[in-house]
């Protein structure tokens, strides 16, 4: 009984938060396992709100903060890197990349789950935390945008 309320909450959830899934990939996703109580808080849109050194230097700036992450149904998740080109001094994305997360709070460098780069906590509903170990130490917050 708990599995099929727990199926039919997270059905009625994502039919108001998930863009363009359809019900079928929701289906598997919870048949997988990929979707549980757990990662369903990670579903949307976050956007950075800080960046820190392991030594407490606050590397956020402007630039950063226009970076967005989704996390979607599927254990994937695409993030979009903005940095300032010294030529311009304009905000660029430079990159984005499709990561893979899993239950057990681990960020993967790709969608093959290979080499974990980061781990994962969500704060509040609203608030989620990577401490990345990979490509270098930092702990960036994001905020749910939707």
């Amino acid at each position: 009984m708990k599995k099929f309320l727990f199926g039919v909450s997270v059905l009625a959830l994502l039919s108001l938060t998930s863009c363009g899934e359809s019900f079928e990939d929701i289906k598997e996703a919870i048949n997988n396992e990929t979707l549980t109580p757990k990662t369903i808080k990670l579903l949307g849109s976050w956007q950075l709100e800080s960046a820190v050194l392991p030594d407490g230097t606050d590397v956020t700036n402007s630039c950063f903060m226009q970076e967005v992450i989704d996390f979607k149904i599927d254990g994937t998740y695409i993030d979009r890197r903005n940095q300032i080109n010294p030529e311009t001094s304009e905000c660029e994305m430079v990159g984005e990349f499709v990561r893979g997360y899993d239950n057990e709070d681990q960020i993967y460098e790709t969608s093959d789950n290979e080499l974990v780069i980061a781990t994962y906590k969500v704060v509040n509903k609203n608030e989620l935390t990577l401490n990345f170990s990979i490509p270098f130490e930092a702990t960036i917050t994001y905020l749910r945008i939707y």
